[in-house]
């Protein structure tokens, strides 16, 4: 059985930084985009939040550990394998999660914009 460190070259610290720099400006873009309400970035070392509307900050970061935390077990108890992102829509707002190496993402829009687009943007970093 090979190890992780044979099946795959494990990131320096530096390409970790930059990787995580990519998605904070991917995120500011996204951000800006018509519908956008904002995002959280998190990982082991800090955390980034840029939301719309200060007084919801809270309610948006349990939100968005919820929908991770969630997806994580039922992926588990279901064995569905890898996924590659949860989309969680309610009334007028949706949330797009997603992990990326060590970066947990959740963006947060209203109904109609494309998080398909948001995805595969965040992807390409």
């Amino acid at each position: 059985m090979s190890s992780r460190s044979e099946l795959e070259e494990i990131p320096s610290e530096n390409e970790l930084e930059e990787k995580t720099e990519n998605l904070h400006v991917s995120l500011k873009n996204i951000k800006a985009m018509e519908g956008v309400i904002g995002y959280i970035l998190r990982n082991s070392k800090s955390a980034s939040v840029d939301i719309k509307d200060p007084s919801k900050i809270i309610d948006y970061a349990i939100l968005s550990s919820t929908v991770l935390d969630s997806g994580q077990c039922m992926t588990d108890a279901f064995e569905l394998g890898r996924v590659n992102n949860i989309v969680l829509e309610g009334g007028n707002i949706k949330v797009l999660s997603l992990t990326i190496g060590d970066n947990r993402i959740s963006v947060f829009m209203n109904k109609k914009v494309d998080h398909n687009a948001i995805f595969k943007d965040l992807r390409l970093k």
